[in-house]
């Protein structure tokens, strides 16, 4: 549905202060819904990734800004955003080029980064990890052993490593958090 365009709207990106992204992305929405951009605003995006690590033998996850310092916004009056965005405490302003007229982003470039955005929601802690990748066992009596993954069993968070023991390749059933990249 992207490739539509509703009541002439185009997409342009506020300019947000480091790790403020969320919060100006929900001001933008509240203004959307209820202030001075109700009815003219579609959509504010703020494209996250999901980031895994073990730490303490545990997974752990965590999103992380795909683009840091940008908010996408989807909105067919650009002044009345230009003057909401002055408001908003975190947003430095919307993206311009040298003679300071307010780029419009194009749908190509947008589709891109919606997709990178809903590819990366779907990511599971096992994802990071695929068949014939060399890891390190981090954890166990194989710790500091080389191998390379033969199965990903995701259901049940094991994978099979072929290490070498003795000289000779064995296949050994870990849990996702007992390797390494």
């Amino acid at each position: 549905m992207v490739g539509l365009k509703i009541n002439n709207m185009e997409w342009y990106i506020v300019r947000a202060q480091a790790n403020r992204e969320r919060k100006v992305s929900e001001r933008l929405l509240k203004e959307g819904e209820k202030g001075e951009l109700s009815g003219v605003l579609g959509r504010v995006v703020v494209p996250l990734e999901k980031v895994f690590a073990t730490k303490n033998g545990k997974k752990t996850q965590r999103e992380k800004v795909l683009f840091p310092g940008y908010v996408f916004v989807e909105t067919s009056a650009i002044g009345e955003l230009k003057q909401v965005v002055k408001k908003i405490d975190g947003a430095t302003g919307l993206l311009s080029d040298r003679a300071g007229n307010i780029q419009v982003i194009p749908e190509n470039e947008v589709s891109r980064m919606i997709g990178l955005h809903e590819e990366n929601k779907a990511k599971e802690f096992t994802d990071i990890f695929s068949i014939g990748d060399e890891v390190t066992v981090a954890e166990g009596p194989f710790a500091s052993f080389k191998g390379n993954i033969e199965h990903i069993d995701k259901e049940r968070g094991k994978i099979k490593v072929n290490v070498l023991i003795f000289g000779r390749p064995t296949s050994v059933e870990l849990e996702d958090t007992q390797i390494r990249k």
